[in-house]
């Protein structure tokens, strides 16, 4: 027989038992809450670079991070096709040299990331960009501003601020034995410090005439961000392994390259660039270093390495409309040593952004300015014009004007809009590396019109479409027709997925190209005009975004620059996908 009191003992202790683990169990949530909490606290932004006012309505683009994927572009020149007066020039694949052409001039294009301007390092493509080499994938956003003279690309690279770790993997393959991997890590730390890691690695074999290439980059950004300043350190390196791309009938070879190009900073920062008073100083180094992997090729006699060192001072003010900046840049190697001032001022308001940028000579000691406004006197018009000027060192050469006048009227949810362009008697630089017999030449004052249309065409359906003829036909690097024509379809299906965990994206292209005359010592060469049809289609659910990109749908057989043939019919699908974990 079981005692009476000892139950009641036994009794009480499961009672106090149950409720001390209650009491356990509830400070183990709060606990548990206040971790997840604390994990996912959003520490204060590392600093960026600078968005200028961008007073071009129909030839400035901005993609954030995730538009420049939906958009289904695969290298820098997918996006810049997208700009009137660019004309891009691909050899072969995503691995071959691809340039582009602003005004019929290849020179015309300059890019910076995070404030820190680059430089074509590899002596091969003289004043050219390779836009092969600039790495999409790293970037947090991209912006195109187009002036009167040249394209400025402004690239910010991907930036983490929340102490939850996140993680990304991408995986695409396809047609010309194409496979790419990429894989991203960043977190914030407890004191606002940040770890990223990044990656990506692709091979390809595009078709008989090309050689398999493949290619490493990654970035690292290490560093810590206060409310009141900012401080990291970031690396880009790209190493390169491209085989040789024979051309079909010419006889020339974009020859076989190892190369590594490493860029590499170290910024401070006070204040946020988009409100009031800041400051930012930049220290940092490019190199680049290649070989011919065959001793024998004629093509490189010896290994090359080139490097440049770059400090920045630049501070601004912004306050309403109002947006002022001051660089100083200061630029060693090669034995020069060159200090170039710039400055810009802004004025964004609701009927008048105002954008203006001068700068002292730089490394080719040329001295720019231009200028550009948008008026809208009403919510559905605006005017807009742009003039620009450049005085090389002899001013005995003198100063080219550049110029551009355009209308838009809106129609419903579509712009329609109209211009011209033009550019006075320039010397354009040659793109020696696809054909060694492109010398540099005068070309004559050149004007084209051209005509955009964008927006919503009809519920979830948009068109992005430009057009661009030239009054004459005997200008280099530039058809005198050329349009790009995209319709897509772009919906969330918010009533029946109100969540926004998901949306679907499908998309037709349409490229058309006139006869484009390539410069040759014996006057010029020239590249059949052509017209390719391309596909998207593209799912995201959640986190995931599935995609299947095929161009060139109708198997069409063209060139971009002479006697280097496109790849046929090319099919890249894959999937991205984003983790907080």
């Amino acid at each position: 027989m079981r005692d009476s009191s000892v139950v009641r003992r036994d009794t009480g202790l499961t009672r106090d038992s149950a409720a001390a683990r209650a009491r356990n169990d509830s400070a183990a949530l709060r606990a548990r809450k206040d971790s997840a909490a604390a994990a996912d606290t959003i520490k204060a932004a590392l600093a960026q670079s600078e968005l200028p006012v961008l007073a071009d309505p129909s030839g400035s683009y901005h993609w954030t991070r995730r538009t420049m994927f939906e958009s289904g572009a695969l290298t820098v020149q997918d996006l810049l096709d997208r700009t009137p007066g660019l004309t891009g020039m691909r050899a072969n694949w995503i691995a071959q040299p691809m340039m582009s052409a602003y005004l019929g001039d290849p020179r015309r294009l300059r890019i910076s990331v995070d404030g820190f301007e680059l430089e074509e390092l590899d002596p091969r493509m003289g004043r050219v960009w390779d836009l092969s080499q600039i790495p999409l994938w790293s970037l947090d956003d991209l912006v195109i501003e187009r002036s009167a003279s040249e394209v400025r690309l402004l690239l910010r690279t991907w930036r983490v601020e929340r102490t939850t770790p996140f993680t990304r993997t991408d995986i695409y393959t396809g047609d010309q034995a194409t496979n790419l991997y990429r894989g991203l890590f960043g977190r914030r730390y407890r004191h606002g410090e940040v770890l990223q890691l990044a990656g990506q690695q692709y091979s390809t074999t595009a078709g008989r005439f090309a050689e398999s290439s493949d290619q490493l980059g990654l970035m690292t950004r290490v560093g810590i961000g206060r409310p009141t300043w900012t401080a990291d350190a970031v690396l880009m390196r790209r190493n390169r392994h491209r085989g040789r791309n024979f051309s079909q009938t010419l006889g020339d070879t974009v020859p076989a390259t190892e190369s590594v190009r490493s860029d590499a900073y170290l910024r401070l920062a006070w204040f946020d660039t988009s409100r009031g008073a800041w400051a930012q100083t930049l220290a940092g180094t490019s190199i680049y270093t290649h070989h011919a992997p065959d001793a024998s090729s004629s093509s490189t006699t010896a290994d090359t390495g080139r490097s440049r060192s770059q400090y920045v001072l630049t501070g601004g003010y912004n306050r309403g409309a109002l947006r002022a900046s001051f660089t100083q840049r200061f630029l060693f190697g090669f034995g020069r040593h060159v200090a170039t001032p710039s400055a810009r001022i802004g004025w964004d308001a609701p009927r008048l952004s105002l954008s203006a940028f001068g700068e002292g000579r730089g490394l080719d000691s040329t001295r720019r300015f231009d200028v550009s406004a948008v008026v809208r006197p009403i919510r559905v018009a605006y005017f807009a014009g742009s003039i620009g000027t450049e005085r090389p060192l002899s001013d005995s050469a003198g100063a080219p004007v550049f110029s551009r006048i355009e209308a838009g009227l809106r129609a419903r949810d579509l712009w329609l809009s109209g211009g011209v362009m033009h550019r006075d008697a320039v010397e354009v630089d040659p793109v020696a590396i696809v054909r060694s017999a492109t010398p540099l030449r005068s070309d004559s004052a050149a004007t084209g019109a051209f005509a955009t249309i964008r927006g919503r065409v009809w519920q979830a359906v948009y068109l992005d479409a430009h057009a661009v003829r030239w009054s004459d036909t005997t200008g280099a690097y530039r058809p005198q027709y050329q349009t790009r024509t995209e319709l897509y379809l772009s919906t969330s299906l918010l009533d029946r997925f109100p969540t926004g965990n998901f949306h679907i994206r499908a998309s037709v292209v349409h490229e058309y190209r006139s006869t484009l005359l390539w410069p040759d010592t014996s006057g010029f060469t020239r590249v059949t005009g052509y017209r390719v049809f391309s596909t998207l289609l593209q799912f995201k659910i959640v986190s995931a975004e599935v995609f299947w990109n095929y161009r060139n749908t109708f198997d069409a057989r063209y060139a971009e620059i002479p006697a280097y043939r496109r790849p046929r019919l090319t099919s890249i699908y894959g999937v991205r996908w984003e983790f907080w974990n």
